[in-house]
Parts: structure tokens; C-alpha cells; sequence
């Protein structure tokens, strides 16, 4: 078997339990919240039948988060829902049942009679994220201060400083873990709690329930996923195999949330999380049973996953429900990009990373096997970026 290939055979029988009793984590909620921003409607669900022949599998489809609320990534799923119930917080306005969502109009009001609009969201990203967090920020009256690792390129700099109400953007030299450290320090500095307000997508030891929205987020796109299959499939096939991009673990814990959900029993599928070779922190971990830090390589056109460790919570999920890890490489990722640009799919090679590790697993036997990745294999690829500029890997 393919050293870039990790299975974890205990994970096809484990079961994810949702918390109960908040009903504002339902799917139902947070997708009328979506649906209230600008420019909202559902991604689309390609079927692409040449792949599937050329894979003998019976079908791929893939999840395209080309466009979504004008951004080309799905990160602004997570980033709206997290500011959004972040501020909330902030402002002690507690959600209830009995009334309906406050709308970005209400609580922008409300920042504005309090007199808080010196308030700054604080964050890191590898790049769209960083756009994601400011351009809800400034729905509600907002700006941000975001650190960048000193390896980001200046085009992605400038477009995260132009989003929205416009954002400070603050290089760190060093790789994404440091960026993100660096806005940990600066987000929780004592004597500043009412100034600035920390947002990020991944969690560690105190710092969870920021995260933990960022991850109920992105439970519109699997929500529109159900819909898709079973109205294109008139509730025939699902999903047995899914395979989603890795970095700091959100989306990833969030598709496996979805897949191994103990209440969904007929959409059970098994989970691949695909990482780029310069950042495999979840394979290192998935090996050695235990979270673990890698470094980072200085570039990847994958940069969107070059992050060398799990957020906290992910990895409590991951360890348990990730059926297989698998490493692919820049020329993997840009050659995937070029055969969806065929199939007339705009893809960034985060997203089309996840061809690329379907396509190694399916050139390895032994694993291939035993995934059951044979003739009667659905498989649902989710690619969460559009196409955007980057070095082509010679």
C-alpha cells in the first residue's frame, strides 16, 4: 500500500452523537440564517459520469463551492455563522426559540447605540477565510485585523484587505501556526476584551465554542447535498464514499459529523480527508494515535490546507470517523484542476485535491479493496474553492 495512503479501519463502524437540546445547532436554523444574507442560494451538485467510467465506479459527483455568497470558497458558510453568534455573544443577546433570528440590520443598530463600533474581529488565515471573516464583519458595521503568514502571496493579501469594510492585514514571519498565535496573543491581550473579539476556525484547550460554530456552519452545504442527491438520484443512491479537503480539520469534522451521524442512518458513507505532502498533519496524527504538530513545507499551491496542526475539537472527530488519510502532491492537485476545467468545473487545487486523492486510492489495489471502492461505489467529492491563480509545479 502507497505510504501517501492511511487507513483506519476502526472508523466504518463509529457513530457520531449530536449534542441535544439547543435548537438553534438544528440544520434548519442555520440555513434560514444563510439564506437571509446577500446573494444566497444553494451550490451545485455535478454528476460527472466520464470520471466514473474512466474510475470504474458507478458514480462521482462533486460538491462545487465555486461561488458562494459572492466569495469563490466555502469558508464564508462557517466564517457567518461564527461572527455572527460571536457578536451575539458579545452583546449578551441570547437566541430563543420564541423569536426570530436577529437580523444583521438589528444587531449592526444595536453596536451602534452601544457605541461599539471601534469593535475589531480578530483572526488568521492561509487567505480566504481571512475574506470570509471581514466581509461579514462588515455586514454588521465591522472591521478586522487579520494575520497572515509571511509566506502568503500579495495578490491574496490584497484581496483580504478589501473585502468588506476592509481589513488590517498583519504579516507573520513564519508559517500558518505562527499567524494564528499571533492572533491568539493580540485577540485575547489582557485589558482589551472589549475592543477586540477573536474568531478563528480551530479550537484548542478553552477556545471552543467559536469553533464549534464555525463547524455548524458549513452544515448548509451538506444540508443542500441531501436535497441535491435525492432529487437527482429521486431518492435512489447515496453517498458510500466521500472525500473532503483537510487543513485545520473544520470542514473535514463537519463532513464527518454528516456521514457518520448516529440519526442518519441511510446516508452513511465512508470518509477520505485529503492533505497536501507539504502539511499531512491528520495523517501524522491518524499514525501515531495522537494529535500531532508537523512542519509545514513554505509553499504549496494547496496553501488553503498547508496548516501544521488540528484544531483541538476536529480531532476529536477525525481520530474516531475518518476512514482513510491520503497525501497528494501540487502536480496531483493541478492536474486535477485541469481535467475539471474539461468537465467545465472552475476549481482551486484545495477543492480539486479531492480528485486527486480518489484517483490515488483507486491506483493502489490493496487500499481500494479494502475501502470497497469497486463497480457499485457512489462517490461525492467536495471541492471548496474556485479557480484562482497560482504557480503551475513543473
Amino acid at each position: 500500500m502507497s505510504p501517501a495512503i492511511h487507513l483506519n479501519p476502526a472508523a466504518s463502524t463509529w457513530r457520531y452523537s449530536p449534542p441535544t437540546g439547543n435548537p438553534f445547532t438544528a440544520e434548519f436554523q442555520i440555513q434560514t440564517f444563510h439564506s437571509l444574507l446577500p446573494s444566497y442560494s444553494p451550490t451545485p451538485l455535478y454528476p460527472l459520469p466520464s470520471l466514473a467510467e474512466a474510475l470504474n465506479v458507478k458514480s462521482v459527483y462533486l460538491k462545487s463551492e465555486a461561488s458562494r455568497l459572492g466569495l469563490p470558497s466555502f469558508k464564508i458558510l462557517g466564517a457567518s455563522w461564527a461572527v455572527y453568534r460571536a457578536v451575539l455573544d458579545f452583546l449578551d443577546m441570547t437566541l430563543t426559540p420564541d423569536h426570530p433570528l436577529p437580523s444583521l440590520d438589528e444587531i449592526k443598530f444595536l453596536i451602534q447605540q452601544k457605541k461599539l463600533e471601534s469593535l475589531k474581529i480578530v483572526t488568521a488565515t492561509e487567505g480566504n477565510w481571512g475574506r470570509a471573516v471581514t466581509k461579514m464583519a462588515g455586514y454588521l458595521g465591522l472591521g478586522t485585523v487579520v494575520f497572515v503568514s509571511g509566506h502568503m502571496h500579495p495578490f491574496t493579501r490584497e484581496l483580504i484587505e478589501n473585502e468588506g469594510l476592509g481589513a488590517e492585514v498583519v504579516v507573520v514571519e513564519g508559517d500558518y501556526d505562527k499567524a494564528a498565535e499571533a492572533a491568539k496573543e493580540f485577540g485575547e491581550e489582557e485589558g482589551m476584551g472589549k475592543e477586540r473579539l477573536l474568531v478563528m476556525d480551530m479550537s484548542w484547550e478553552g477556545y471552543e465554542k467559536v469553533p464549534g460554530w464555525v463547524v455548524e456552519g458549513y452544515t448548509t452545504m451538506l444540508a443542500e447535498y441531501g436535497a441535491q442527491i435525492s432529487q437527482q438520484t429521486d431518492g435512489g443512491e447515496g453517498a458510500t464514499h466521500v472525500f473532503v479537503p483537510c487543513g485545520c480539520g473544520s470542514i473535514a469534522r463537519a463532513v464527518t459529523q454528516y456521514f457518520k451521524d448516529s440519526e442518519r442512518e441511510n446516508h452513511h458513507a465512508q470518509v477520505v480527508a485529503v492533505e497536501p505532502d507539504s502539511a499531512a498533519c491528520l495523517q501524522a496524527s491518524l499514525q501515531r494515535g495522537e494529535m500531532t504538530t508537523v512542519e509545514t513545507g513554505d509553499e504549496t499551491i494547496m496553501c488553503g490546507m498547508n496548516c501544521g496542526t488540528l484544531s483541538g475539537s476536529a480531532w476529536g472527530v477525525l481520530e474516531k470517523g475518518v476512514d482513510a488519510s491520503v497525501i497528494v502532491t501540487d502536480k496531483e492537485a493541478h492536474q486535477a484542476v485541469t481535467d475539471l476545467e474539461k468537465e467545465g468545473i472552475e476549481a482551486g487545487p484545495c477543492g480539486a485535491a479531492t480528485l486527486a486523492g480518489l484517483r490515488r486510492i483507486c491506483g493502489d489495489g490493496a487500499a481500494r479493496e479494502r475501502l470497497g471502492l469497486g463497480k457499485d461505489a457512489v462517490v461525492v467529492l467536495f471541492c471548496t474553492e474556485g479557480r484562482r491563480e497560482y504557480e503551475v509545479p513543473v
